[in-house]
């Protein structure tokens, strides 16, 4: 974590005198950020993340303010304009972040627009190539991956073949010193999990929240990565959660198993993703197949089954069984088969209330 006058000696920064920061903030990268006069990153509640990869450029506005819990990625760039406003737990990335090949060559990046005095309300999602009107609102919980406000789609529009594709990245450890960073992990692994029955080689980049009763069974080689929230695992005298092999996890996940949650190998889950098997006093088991993709800020609820090879979109919530080999998109959640997606000529609206429109 860094604070304000730390930034302005790391390079290449630009922060202006009069820009103010509350909390913490998690700042990665050797990118361009610009933080312009007035700006307020309040980080009271919960960190701030600015990730600006080399060569990519994260400029904040004069007088924006960014919210609790935010998180803006960039790998092109990111604008926000001057008076805006981000909301609590808002992320906004210019890149997929899935691998696009077995070389793990991430896809084109696309910069993402945030207009002057636009308002972007808590927990929404703004996904590659997302431009927001000036003094557009997007509201609490939209995803945007388009144009939003005037001249754009009239709700959070959403590109149903990007959506979904926003998991997170393993370092790779190579060489002495990779072996050694790997090596921290797994130790880091047994010590936060040792509350549970864990597989070979248990990973975890950062901290790791166990609160459990029940019973916890993590598989082989599984993955949680550190970051400025840390992920949790929350358990019942009569519930189990029970991991596959090599299922990854970003920060800030949370699994609560009152009765049972049930991931498959492989796996791939985004931040801020939640899980849960109850809800409004409604308890039933949770199955997670094979292979899924589960993207930034998805919940899942009681009694869903994802079938193998799904993916679930960003910001998606998710109240009934997605078959093998779908996408799940929208709040609440519809699926399409992932085989139409190539065949698509037009694009879904989303709104935190409704489903997919056409």
């Amino acid at each position: 974590m860094l604070r304000l006058r730390e930034l302005r000696r790391r390079g290449p920064v630009s922060i202006a005198a009069s820009a103010a920061v509350s909390g913490r903030l998690w700042v990665h990268g050797r990118g361009v950020l610009r933080i312009e006069e007035d700006v307020v990153l309040d980080a009271s509640d919960a960190p701030i993340e600015l990730h600006v990869h080399d060569g990519a450029e994260i400029t904040i506005g004069r007088a924006a303010r960014i919210g609790p819990g935010s998180s803006l990625e960039a790998i092109a760039r990111i604008s926000v304009g001057s008076r805006s406003r981000l909301g609590r737990f808002v992320k906004v990335m210019d890149n997929n972040f899935h691998p696009v090949d077995s070389e793990g060559r991430l896809p084109a990046s696309h910069p993402v627009t945030i207009g002057a005095d636009a308002e972007v309300g808590d927990r929404a999602i703004l996904l590659p190539g997302a431009w927001v009107a000036p003094g557009a609102k997007v509201p609490a919980g939209a995803v945007v991956s388009r144009r939003f406000g005037p001249l754009g789609d009239a709700a959070g529009a959403v590109d149903e073949a990007a959506s979904g594709e926003t998991g997170p990245r393993v370092p790779v450890r190579v060489g002495p010193l990779g072996r050694l960073l790997g090596a921290l992990d797994v130790a880091r692994g047994a010590w936060f999990l040792r509350a549970c029955e864990r597989g070979t080689r248990v990973h975890a980049g950062g901290r790791v929240i166990v609160r459990s009763v029940g019973r916890i069974r993590i598989g082989s080689h599984a993955v949680f990565l550190g970051g400025m929230i840390a992920s949790s695992l929350e358990c019942g005298p009569s519930g189990s959660i029970e991991v596959g092999n090599r299922t990854i996890f970003n920060y800030g996940v949370a699994l609560v198993a009152e009765c049972s949650i049930r991931v498959g190998d492989n796996c791939q889950f985004g931040s801020y993703v939640r899980i849960s098997d109850v809800e409004d006093g409604r308890r039933a088991p949770v199955v997670i197949g094979d292979d899924v993709w589960v993207a930034h800020g998805a919940t899942i609820g009681p009694g869903v089954t994802v079938g193998a090879g799904s993916v679930i979109s960003a910001g998606s919530r998710v109240t009934t069984d997605v078959p093998p080999y779908s996408l799940a998109i929208g709040n609440p959640a519809r699926s399409m088969s992932l085989g139409l997606r190539s065949d698509r000529s037009h694009v879904a609206i989303a709104s935190p209330e409704g489903g997919a429109q056409q």
